[in-house]
């Protein structure tokens, strides 16, 4: 094994799942090229204008961008097109893409979107190689449950299409949803010796390094804010389905009971900042503050300095029952400060007793335990922010999954003789 292809329309650099995992491999004597859109699906804009770009990037990974079309926003019926786009320009691509990295000896097909498993397999043919079909999202699952579309939605019928398809045509499927073969079972062709859940990890090494080093500074007003008071602090994007709003109601039921001494800190963005600004100004919560996107790195230093860490999930079944895998859940254990975290799935919060856990949609809860949390004893609170810790270093650093996966992937290879 000494070549790998990734296909992720979405992938990233620093902390994201496979530029992590492909560092550590890369480490283990892998070739790794990871295969991204150069459309910024978060920023909205072109990384680059020319439609295919080669970069190594930090610690050996290359990286090839593609420039996905058209631009889109939201999740209409642009968003649908980058996606069959990307399928397209890897395509086009393909042959120049084997006479400058070689051919791989296995690919991987994330999930993103079900093109990238189409992608992925048409090469995993031509080289007579293993295809690992990745799940990070269940499609078209996730329409169904969480937007709300009927199953006979032509988009719907097209991505289940394409999701039985991979499913029989994959040699290994790997899941970040911890119970997800309880919905791969209801497809008969799927094996469960051939299904492994490894999770989103975390980059323990490079964080501690951060704030061993000291040296990264946090913009004034955060910093200041922070210095100043006991803060309940949201890292992320400000959207629906991460429950912003509920968050800042257990601020308001804070403030009914005279507590005000317990402020948040909401940093990022997204769709519902007008609207929660909106909220906060029109109830007068002097004690929430609202800030912009800060960089990774910066993330690690806020966390490292609040009194707890909070999040929250829209009451959802597809994540009830097959578990879910939060990159902001290992950021946040990681720091070594409890959380709070609204959800009605089993959860690494719970498991590792890391925070306390509180239904969705029940703010006075969420704001209740957010008490308890303020009013522990300095060395219990800490203890709890040990266990979160501990939990993530043993369990999900980047290391030991990426030799889960190599496992995987030799297995693979020894099952297609090569």
């Amino acid at each position: 094994m000494k070549k790998l292809w990734i296909l992720n329309h979405h992938s990233g650099l620093e902390g994201d799942r496979h530029f992590e995992l492909a560092k550590e491999l890369v480490k283990k004597g892998l070739e790794v090229v990871v295969f991204m859109s150069g459309y910024g699906h978060r920023g909205e804009n072109y990384l680059y204008e020319k439609e295919a770009v080669v970069r190594k990037v930090a610690d050996g990974v290359t990286y090839v961008w593609l420039h996905t079309s058209p631009a889109y926003h939201g999740n209409g019926a642009a968003r649908i097109l980058n996606m069959m786009d990307y399928s397209r320009l890897m395509k086009k691509y393909e042959r120049q893409f084997y006479e400058r990295f070689g051919k791989p000896d296995a690919v991987i097909g994330s999930s993103v979107h079900p093109f990238a498993w189409e992608s992925a397999y048409s090469i995993a043919k031509k080289c007579n190689i293993p295809f690992i079909c990745e799940i990070r999202d269940f499609w078209p699952l996730s329409f169904i449950e969480i937007y709300g579309w009927s199953k006979y939605h032509p988009v719907c019928l097209l991505f289940s299409a394409l999701e039985r398809r991979a499913y029989r045509r994959a040699d290994a499927i790997v899941m970040t949803m911890e119970f997800g073969y309880q919905y791969l079972k209801q497809f008969p062709y799927v094996k469960k010796d051939r299904v492994f859940w490894i999770p989103n990890g975390y980059h323990t090494e490079r964080i501690d390094q951060v704030l061993e080093a000291g040296e990264t500074k946090l913009p004034e007003e955060i910093d200041r804010y922070l210095s100043e008071h006991w803060c309940a602090v949201y890292t992320g994007s400000f959207v629906d389905s991460e429950r912003p709003l509920d968050m800042i109601e257990a601020a308001a039921y804070l403030k009914k009971q005279g507590l005000e001494q317990i402020h948040f800190a909401f940093i990022g963005d997204g769709h519902l900042k007008s609207k929660m600004e909106e909220k906060v100004r029109k109830e007068k919560l002097d004690h929430v503050k609202i800030f912009g996107r800060i960089e990774s790195d910066q993330v690690a230093v806020v966390l490292s300095k609040a009194g707890a860490c909070i999040a929250a999930l829209k009451d959802d079944r597809v994540l009830n029952d097959l578990g879910l895998s939060l990159n902001k859940l290992n950021d946040y254990l990681y720091s070594g400060t409890p959380t709070v975290f609204a959800c009605n799935s089993v959860n690494v919060v719970g498991e590792s007793g890391g925070g306390i856990v509180t239904p969705c949609g029940n703010p006075k809860a969420f704001a209740e335990a957010l008490l308890q949390i303020y009013r522990m004893p300095d060395e219990e609170r800490r203890a709890m922010g040990e266990r979160g810790r501990r939990e993530i270093r043993e369990k999900y650093n980047y290391s030991l999954l990426a030799g889960q996966y190599l496992e995987i992937l030799n297995t693979c290879m020894g099952r297609k003789g090569r």
